[in-house]
Formats: structure tokens, C-alpha cells, sequence
């Protein structure tokens, strides 16, 4: 296993991300309302590893959301679009529940579906991982059944490398390595 470089909040500041649609603003208080309805949604979470989450489970997620970006330097950044100020979902990288390299997670509302915006928003979080950020390593998981999510990943270069049943379903866990990493 690739040793973890830890990334402390002095030399990472939470920032935005701005790509040529969409802007990731570190998960903040200010997001609280949109994140605890995404969490919420059946239409969003339901393909997603968490499942749907009521307000309460949704609202303890939102707080390991912001803290991270304090205890990790790094974290889940709000999407939103760059030209109307919508909310449409969340991407970044999570701090490992197991084991010591980051996530990448990601998920849009139903209607920001379908086009580009999770790769967009997916693209420049690996991209903010492995350069300013150092990380030799991402892992990221989906639903064995997300086919969509599944070419993603693969699309951005993650390779799978293992399985495992969850709840009466599979999940698939995929790794990518920066350029020039073993």
C-alpha cells in the first residue's frame, strides 16, 4: 500500500475550484440546507453507497463534511454552477473511513444528469488531489450496478482492483495513481 502523505489545513486553505462551468466551493455551513436535501433525495441516493439518509443522519454527514476540511486539509466541495449559482450536488475527496488514501466521491442532483458535470467537477478534484494537494494515490467506490459511475471512473483512469457485497449489493472499489507514481 502506498504510504498516506497527510496534507495539513496550513498547507492546504480551502478554496474554490473554478472549471469552465461549475465552481467547488469547500463544504461550508452555508451549504448545510442544499447537502441535507441531496442526502435526502431517493432519486440521488439511492444508487449511492450511504443510501438515503433522513435529516438528522443526512445533517451528522454535513458535519464530517465540514470538519474535514479542517482536520484533513482536504474534503467535499459543494457544486455549483458557474453561470446561475445553483446547487447541483457535491464531489471531492473524502477522508478514508479504512486505510489511509483519500476517496473521491461524487454525486449530482437528477437534474444536473447527463451532462458533463460530474466529469467536470470529478476531473478537477483528481486533478487538485494529486497535484496541489500531493496524494501518490486516490481510491474511489461505486455500486456495482452504477454502470454510469463505473465508466467514469474508468474514463478518468481508476482501475478496478476489488469487490465486495454490501446490503444485497456489490461495490466495487477502483484506484488511480498519480503520473510517475509506481
Amino acid at each position: 500500500m502506498v504510504a498516506f502523505r497527510p496534507v495539513t489545513p496550513s498547507m492546504a486553505e480551502p478554496t474554490a475550484i473554478q472549471t469552465e462551468r461549475l465552481i467547488l466551493e469547500p463544504a461550508a455551513e452555508r451549504h448545510r440546507e442544499n447537502l441535507i436535501a441531496f442526502l435526502g433525495d431517493p432519486a440521488v441516493m439511492s444508487v449511492r453507497k450511504l443510501g438515503v439518509l433522513d435529516t438528522s443522519a443526512a445533517s451528522q454527514v454535513v458535519n464530517r463534511m465540514i470538519a474535514q476540511w479542517s482536520s484533513h486539509g482536504y474534503g467535499m466541495f459543494a457544486v455549483i454552477e458557474r453561470d446561475t449559482g445553483a446547487f447541483l450536488g457535491e464531489c471531492g475527496l473524502r477522508a478514508p473511513e479504512q486505510g489511509t488514501i483519500p476517496e473521491l466521491s461524487y454525486g449530482l442532483l437528477t437534474a444536473a444528469r447527463r451532462k458533463g458535470y460530474a466529469r467536470e467537477a470529478a476531473t478537477a478534484t483528481v486533478e487538485h488531489g494529486f497535484g496541489p494537494l500531493g496524494q501518490p494515490t486516490l481510491v474511489a467506490f461505486a455500486r456495482g450496478d452504477n454502470a454510469i459511475s463505473r465508466r467514469l471512473l474508468e474514463s478518468l483512469g481508476f482501475e478496478l482492483v476489488g469487490e465486495r457485497p454490501k446490503d444485497g449489493y456489490t461495490v466495487v472499489q477502483y484506484e488511480a495513481r498519480a503520473r510517475g507514481e509506481g
